[in-house]
């Protein structure tokens, strides 16, 4: 049996939106075998179909990899709230790549396997993985741990990883409802100004720069967006309710994770998650729990059993 397990992550960072990416310490697992038919566990109803995004990901890295799609058990140990700009999508595109060149590549039985540390691995999971949940970003980051910047240019991915900074906390705020991307991407405009596609390049290479530099003073006074947020804001009820109780409460930066709707802080050193959550609570008229994490630099990883 292969296990698999794939960190969340926090995609667009301000104004990033499509290139800047984290991975954080909150993962799902998925547990493959090769079995008799194809059978999913522990998902829900609507998604234990052949559409399933694990299963689409697991289908397309095999056809890359010129090899025969085989019939597999797969359990899902899912913790990543669905739907909540968090990387959950990102995460089942990423294992299902990942089972695939596994089982294509028949590793031993051992504790970590390094092939999906190898950068023309990691490449290739990148690929597969985007082919099919389309956000490079976010995959990049579950995929290689830390802070990554992605673009694509033509048919080729190019990424450029750096260790987040470990002394950082980061809060996520995550609502009792869902946002679809899908319905996010909807909520953005075809044209900017000028004026608006310069902000948005001269702070997304500031803020990268700042989170490389391990520097939350100045991350703090440049990651702000005017690409993508100003229009999924009223898609978020209680935006800024909450962010004003991150901020309130200490925290040097905070975005809209992904698409939404889950709001992200970032703080130097520690999250003060019980104020926050009460702050939070006082203001916001729907529920929001706080879940304090930190950055994950290791990304993917897998063990076999014999």
């Amino acid at each position: 049996m292969i296990e698999i397990e794939v960190p969340a992550t926090s995609a667009n960072i301000g104004p990033g939106f499509d290139c800047l990416g984290i991975a954080l310490s909150l993962s799902n697992t998925v547990r493959v075998e090769k079995a008799s038919e194809t059978r999913l566990k522990g998902c829900p109803p609507q998604w234990a179909g052949s559409d399933n995004l694990f299963l689409r990901s697991f289908r397309q890295a095999c056809a890359l990899l010129q090899t025969s799609v085989p019939e597999i058990e797969v359990e899902f140990i899912t913790r990543i709230p669905p739907a909540r700009g968090l990387g959950s999508s990102a995460s089942l595109a990423v294992a299902g790549a990942a089972a695939a060149l596994l089982l294509y590549a028949q590793p031993k039985a051992g504790t970590e396997l390094d092939i999906l540390k190898e950068q023309k691995n990691q490449l290739f999971l990148l690929k597969a993985a985007t082919a099919v949940e389309g956000h490079p970003d976010n995959a990049a980051p579950a995929i290689y741990g830390g802070f990554t910047a992605v673009a694509i240019a033509k048919e080729d991915i190019s990424i450029i990883r750096a260790d987040a900074p470990a002394e950082w906390r980061f809060a996520a705020c995550v609502p009792d409802f869902d946002l679809e991307t899908s319905v996010a991407r909807k909520a953005l405009p075809d044209v900017y100004s000028r004026a608006d596609v310069v902000h948005a390049i001269s702070h997304a290479v500031l803020t990268a720069l700042a989170i490389r530099n391990a520097d939350i003073s100045s991350l703090g006074r440049v990651c702000e967006d005017r690409i993508h947020e100003p229009y999924r804001r009223p898609l978020v009820p209680d935006f800024e309710d909450v962010e004003n109780a991150c901020r309130a409460n200490g925290a040097a930066a905070v975005w809209l994770s992904g698409s939404g709707p889950t709001i992200l802080a970032v703080f130097e050193s520690s999250v003060p998650a019980k104020s926050l959550a009460s702050d939070t609570a006082a203001h916001a008229k729907r529920r929001w729990q706080v879940v304090p994490l930190h950055a994950d630099n290791m990304g993917l990883r897998a063990q076999i059993s014999p």
